[in-house]
């Protein structure tokens, strides 16, 4: 029965050493999280563009503030350009939470496999010679 238990536990063990192949998972997501920030960032000089483009029209001497096609267009391709760093910003967030959550698993699996590994050493290692000298037919 010890060398059951025994066996059990090395097989969650080994189960938890497979279970840390996250660092996979971890890598693609801190990936995709700097592809995202450079996606934001990569948004925010056309919105300056616009936003000045929008200002200068709003601000012509000696001109009469017209609401054509044109400043219809700058104010859409504004809406459009918040909107999609809005998204990537809930992206952004959604990830790093998930990378949270992959790095707090990967910390207890760890936790996890050094309990297991101590455990499977007192065990076979230092009670198992015990176990063998004992006579449990006395008992």
């Amino acid at each position: 029965s010890t060398k059951r238990e025994t066996n059990q536990q090395l097989n969650c063990r080994d189960k938890a050493v497979v279970s840390t192949q996250s660092t996979g998972e971890i890598e693609s997501m801190e990936s995709n999280i700097s592809s995202l920030k450079a996606a934001i960032q990569d948004k925010i000089a056309p919105l300056k563009v616009a936003h000045t483009r929008l200002a200068n029209r709003s601000q012509r001497p000696n001109i009469e503030l017209t609401r054509d096609p044109a400043h219809s267009q700058l104010v859409n391709e504004v809406q459009l350009i918040e909107d999609s760093i809005s998204k990537l910003e809930q992206q952004l967030e959604a990830s790093e939470c998930s990378l949270k959550g992959l790095i707090r698993n990967q910390i207890d699996l760890k936790e996890d496999i050094r309990i297991k590994t101590k455990s499977l050493h007192i065990d076979k290692d230092l009670c198992q010679d015990l176990r063998t000298t004992v006579d449990y037919s006395h008992y």
